[in-house]
């Protein structure tokens, strides 16, 4: 790692002016980052993680105190400039994969724009094991594959610093073991890497670790004791004899790509009863979003039968509640309306006011109830959605990534939270990547390629 300075932050304050008041997500942060360095900017959801990243981009400027970046003052910089800086020295990788694209242009199209004078295009997507999805548009791609494509667009570009925004949220261990390889080899080249991270294995490999919370640099906390053990996994025998919530029965589901077919999801098979949680595992790509949309009714299976409870070939709406990997939460209303909103439209709000107070304060919302969800950060979105989710008690929720941009700790919360409701007689069917969540399933379900692996396979 070199010694030269790429990145300098000095007392650097951040202030945002919202409709419910200001939000200080920064408040006085000093941090250098040296030249061909990779750096993660750790913390929980709402640290000020992001706003630092925008920061270090020149996409916004700070309310007081210094940045420099690649020789560039961003407080000073005029818009002209700091948009010259993104083009030519910082790339920047969106938190939400599809913020990184023109829908209309394929992943080829996208990087010939971007790409610098003589570099490894092929190379890079080689590494980040996208290849096949050259000629593919965004929306052809999994929530994993455009975090992907997105990483690759930064690092085709030439850019001296690169800034991405937990860009292994959404991706399977592999797929982020290709990204890492990626950044360790174009590190070697002199690029410097600011990652704001939740990611154990991104921070195993930092060269620097910058942590923060409520906007201040901190010293490392340790999250758990010396030699904690993990809660065992829930006994599949509990739930002989729980009445069905869900069947699947020899679902296929294809798209035409051109002259070919993609089979996303190929004769899938399982049942899930009352009261369990059970994961969804696999490759971005390799699935589990198509099956989950599936089951949640939003698209039609080619072949084969999803039934609810009692063999019903569809949920009433207040017995389902999704929570999707775009979270669809209402940017008109506050976090608070946004969970109450499923009892406004079936006319409980009175009854359920408790309810709504209890979920925002179990999930670390209760502080940013006034807020609009624009105004908190895509961690506390999530958390948002997931409360929303399990306001009514529905008989089954559907969860895509339900923990992509949590830290550890929170994690763990949002597990426990689908482990209460499951207490209380929900089922849950949600898709992971993240292998620490397995501990808290009471059945893993393997998908690859379309096809469920049975566990012990």
């Amino acid at each position: 790692m070199r010694s030269e300075e790429v990145v300098r932050c000095e007392r650097v304050v951040k202030t945002y002016r919202t409709p419910s008041g200001e939000v200080r997500a920064l408040r006085g942060v000093d941090a250098s980052f040296p030249e061909a360095a990779l750096v993660a900017v750790a913390g929980p959801s709402g640290s000020g993680k992001s706003s630092l990243l925008r920061l270090i981009a020149g996409m916004d400027r700070p309310t007081s105190g210094t940045v420099v970046v690649a020789g560039e003052s961003i407080g000073s910089a005029s818009t002209h400039r700091r948009r010259r800086l993104r083009r030519e020295r910082v790339g920047y990788v969106f938190q939400r994969p599809s913020d990184n694209f023109l829908g209309h242009l394929t992943v080829g199209e996208h990087l010939e724009r971007v790409a610098a004078p003589h570099a490894d295009v092929a190379g890079v997507l080689d590494a980040l094991g996208i290849s096949g999805r050259v000629g593919h548009r965004p929306s052809e791609l999994s929530g994993g594959e455009q975090q992907r494509a997105a990483f690759a667009q930064a690092l085709v570009s030439g850019a001296r610093v690169v800034v991405a925004d937990e860009p292994t949220a959404e991706l399977d261990t592999a797929s982020g073991d290709a990204v890492l390889a990626a950044v360790r080899e174009l590190r070697e080249r002199g690029v410097t890497f600011v990652l704001a991270t939740h990611d154990a294995s991104v921070m195993r490999a930092a060269d620097v670790t910058l942590r923060l919370d409520h906007g201040e640099v901190v010293e490392p906390r340790r999250t758990a004791p010396a030699g904690a053990v993990a809660p065992e996994p829930w006994e599949r025998g509990a739930f002989e004899g729980a009445p069905s919530v869900l069947e699947i029965e020899h679902v296929t589901k294809t798209y035409p790509r051109g002259a070919d077919v993609v089979h996303a999801v190929e004769d899938v098979s399982f049942t899930v009863v009352q009261g369990e949680l059970v994961g969804l595992v696999g490759r971005s790509g390799s699935g589990k979003t198509t099956l989950l949309n599936l089951i949640a009714g939003w698209e039609r299976a080619d072949a084969g039968r999803i039934a609810g409870p009692g063999g019903e070939r569809s949920f009433a709406w207040r017995d389902l509640a999704v929570v999707p990997q775009k979270l669809g939460l209402l940017e008109d209303l506050t976090v608070r309306e946004n969970v109450a909103y499923p009892a406004r439209l079936a006319g409980t709000s009175l009854d359920d006011r408790d309810r709504v107070d209890e979920l925002l304060a179990r999930l670390g919302l209760d502080l940013l109830a006034e807020r609009r969800p624009g105004e908190t950060s895509v961690g506390e979105q999530q958390r948002t959605a997931i409360a929303r989710a399990l306001l009514l008690r529905p008989t089954l929720v559907v969860a895509d990534e339900p923990t992509g941009h949590q830290d550890r700790g929170w994690t763990e919360k949002v597990f426990a939270e689908l482990r209460a409701a499951c207490d209380d007689g929900t089922a849950c069917v949600t898709a992971t990547h993240d292998e620490t969540s397995k501990r808290s399933l009471d059945r893993t379900l393997s998908i690859r390629d379309g096809h469920l692996v049975p566990p012990d396979a």
